[in-house]
């Protein structure tokens, strides 16, 4: 089979790439760039690279065609609106929830906890806060971070923000899950230990869990928003609640997928007919990223760096560009 995997360079498109290239015979694999994206880092996971941008003479040729960022995700979604990998559907529906205001209603409906969020015009008397897009597709989808000053509030965009209470837990806490109207049938639980960048980015150091109270929210709110595909529910734990919050969905693959490949191999087989055996990895080091960051936040980490399964999902030249970048201060 011809299969086209749009957003090639995406960690989550190279794990795809990897397990297909591995597990799976007669398959040529293609990674599909946009014509704006001038990034060249390839990998021997993909037969070959074209360059197109997501529109409907992109349909012809080939058997299976796999979104897999946001933006790609959300594009393809827009020539079709329901697709299927393998023996899950995916609907365009599901990118509700990259509405953050939408989900807030969803979460106080079901009394799962979200962090305090900030009115227009509300006056912000405890720092730091913590800021990011009210809607993932927006123009300031990008835009995120901390706030420790009332000066500093100035420097954020005035529209399209959501500014929230700072939740200063370390750990972001993931469950990847399919659905299907609403059901879960596969999941797989994570915490990140350190992430890339540190204010919420991708996991650099993740660890495998297993935690009835998330697997409960994430199963409310798949069950209430009839979700039928993929995507990554994401939490923090506040110490003053004792209880995870809710901070978003996201509708898509996601950059550690290949720790929920490796972990449950019924992600594999629903979305991509592989057989293959679980990981019994307890972590996962992305080499690239733990290069990136600074050494500061995961030198305590030592014995899981040395003994975790490492991973370099970028190729070669993220090792390369890491490596020679200064790490200390970023």
């Amino acid at each position: 089979m011809n299969i086209l995997i749009l957003d090639p360079d995406l960690c989550q498109s190279v794990a795809i790439a990897k397990y297909l290239k591995k597990y799976s015979d007669n398959n040529k694999i293609i990674g599909c760039r946009p014509s704006s994206n001038q990034r060249l880092n390839n990998t021997f996971f993909f037969n070959k690279y074209i360059t197109h941008d997501i529109e409907r003479t992109l349909l012809d040729g080939y058997s299976v065609i796999i979104p897999t960022g946001g933006q790609s995700t959300l594009e393809f979604s827009n020539l079709c609106p329901e697709f299927k990998l393998g023996e899950i559907e995916f609907r365009k529906e599901n990118l509700v929830v990259s509405d953050k205001h939408y989900m807030h209603g969803i979460c106080n409906e079901l009394d799962i906890p979200v962090p305090y969020t900030y009115q227009a015009g509300e006056k912000i008397e405890a720092f730091p806060v913590f800021y990011k897009s009210d809607h993932e597709t927006s123009e300031f989808g990008k835009h995120r971070g901390i706030v420790k000053t009332h000066d500093n509030l100035d420097k954020i965009p005035k529209q399209g923000i959501l500014i929230q209470e700072y939740i200063p837990t370390p750990s972001t806490f993931g469950v990847g899950f399919i659905a299907q109207d609403g059901k879960l049938l596969a999941y797989f639980m994570h915490e990140e230990l350190i992430s890339y960048p540190k204010e919420g980015g991708s996991g650099v150091i993740l660890k495998r869990i297993n935690e009835p109270k998330l697997l409960k929210y994430t199963s409310q709110l798949v069950d209430k928003l009839k979700y039928h595909g993929w995507g990554l529910a994401e939490f923090k734990y506040c110490t003053h609640r004792n209880d995870y919050v809710f901070m978003e969905i996201n509708a898509k693959f996601w950059a550690s997928l290949e720790f929920t490949l490796m972990g449950n191999p019924l992600f594999g087989k629903l979305l991509f007919g592989l057989d293959y055996p679980a990981k019994s990895s307890n972590h996962i080091v992305y080499i690239n990223r733990l290069l990136r960051s600074n050494p500061i936040n995961w030198l305590k980490y030592l014995p899981q760096i040395v003994t975790g399964y490492r991973t370099l999902p970028e190729g070669w030249r993220s090792l390369l560009t890491a490596s020679i970048r200064p790490i200390v201060g970023r």
